[in-house]
């Protein structure tokens, strides 16, 4: 009997050590970055003639450090223009890009565009222009992007590394579907919009006074008024002023932006929240009202507005279309 005994724990103990290495290599997996180059190859590959001279230009051109959040015309291929062939192989590509999370809301922001349709017809789901820059193949600077309303997803790469993953821009309206039948109780972006509010009713009066205005937020995002540097006003309260939990709500805030891309890609938090980050909120402090906050250190920027039922996030810094890392030698 001792013996049976034994044999079983010792059977018991083999599976565990199995399940245990098998989630161990499935998250070392998980956390290896795609052969990127591959990926878009793959999709360019799958082009006619006519469709990779729209979708691919070159590395240099200025089209690829240009990005806007309006409704409209782009430059690129329309995604209505992909065969379906085509359209896989396309949200193979962003779907290795980003994280699931990311990749979700990316599509669901895309097909909210579709409904929201019926009320102004120049949107759409397929309102939205793919573009490769440069040669994925060739072992050098490359890029891609999508972009129309609501959206622009921007990577630049090195080979098959990932330099950057900003400007990142994603957008709702309305940020919660409950005025519409087909859209009842959607919400794309709640995190971003529920957790920042909850973080200002949690400050006390001294933390308000550094940390919060009742003024009118800006008609455009500071994002949006300088694109080619990350400068904001120095209002603000510092991380440090505020308390464990507020901490850590700010971190889980924070991390509903940055966990949108591949996890391999994802910066340390300690790069964004530490002793030199300011938070700051504007504006009404109640659920459904106009608000706008950000959250500031250095050269990483996260920001968003809302208009009410109608919001946009943004994430940017100094490395936008990997700028600062081309301008480095080797």
């Amino acid at each position: 009997m001792p013996n049976l005994l034994f044999q079983q724990i010792c059977l018991v103990t083999f599976f565990c050590s199995i399940s245990w290495q098998s989630k161990a290599q499935n998250t070392a997996t998980a956390l290896q970055p795609p052969k990127y180059p591959v990926l878009a190859q793959t999709f360019l590959d799958s082009l006619t003639p006519g469709q990779k001279k729209l979708a691919q230009v070159n590395f240099e051109d200025t089209i690829r450090q240009h990005w806007l959040r309006e409704p409209g015309q782009r430059q690129g291929l329309k995604m209505d223009s992909l065969s379906e062939p085509q359209k896989i192989a396309f949200h193979e590509l962003m779907r290795n890009c980003l994280s699931s999370q990311g990749y979700l809301k990316v599509t669901s922001v895309m097909f909210n565009e579709d409904i929201q349709k019926k009320f102004e017809p120049g949107l759409g789901r397929n309102e939205y222009w793919v573009q490769i820059f440069g040669d994925p193949s060739a072992g050098g600077w490359w890029g891609w992007k999508i972009e129309g309303h609501h959206l622009t997803v921007n990577f630049t790469f090195r080979g098959d590394k990932m330099i950057s993953h900003t400007p990142f821009l994603i957008g709702s309206n309305p940020a919660n579907g409950k005025t519409d039948s087909a859209r009842a109780g959607l919400l794309i972006l709640n995190n971003e919009d529920e957790l920042a509010r909850r973080l200002v009713n949690s400050f006390d009066d001294a933390q308000l006074k550094e940390g919060y205005t009742a003024e009118k937020k800006p008609k455009i995002v500071f994002s949006e008024q300088n694109r080619q540097q990350i400068k904001v006003p120095a209002q603000g309260i510092f991380f440090n002023k505020l308390s464990k939990g507020q901490q850590a709500l700010l971190r889980t805030l924070t991390e509903e932006f940055i966990n949108n891309f591949h996890p391999a890609e994802i910066p340390p938090i300690e790069r964004i929240l530490n002793s030199n980050t300011k938070f700051f909120y504007m504006d009404r402090k109640e659920a459904g009202q106009e608000y706008y906050y950000r959250i500031i250190t250095g050269n990483i920027l996260i920001e968003c507005e809302n208009y009410g039922n109608h919001i946009h996030c943004f994430w940017r810094s100094a490395n936008d279309f990997g700028k600062d890392s081309i301008k480095q030698p080797g």
